[in-house]
């Protein structure tokens, strides 16, 4: 049984290249998506954990509700 990083190298280059641009792609996005969302949902810093599932589901049915 092959390794994963010699399965990885045994890839044609322009293969690996796309995989590692595919990575980037979704890093990227995940970034902004995260910041986005910070920003149109503004989450208290006093939130707990037991009450912070709710703010942010009545914050995102009150934002839905306004459009």
């Amino acid at each position: 049984m092959k390794s994963f990083w010699a399965s990885y190298k045994s890839l044609p280059p322009r293969t690996r290249v796309y995989l590692g641009l595919g990575g980037i792609a979704i890093a990227l996005t995940g970034h902004y998506v995260s910041d986005w969302l910070e920003k149109k949902i503004s989450v208290d810093s006093q939130a707990t954990a037991g009450n912070a599932s709710n703010n942010l589901s009545n914050q995102i049915t009150n934002t839905s509700q306004k459009t």
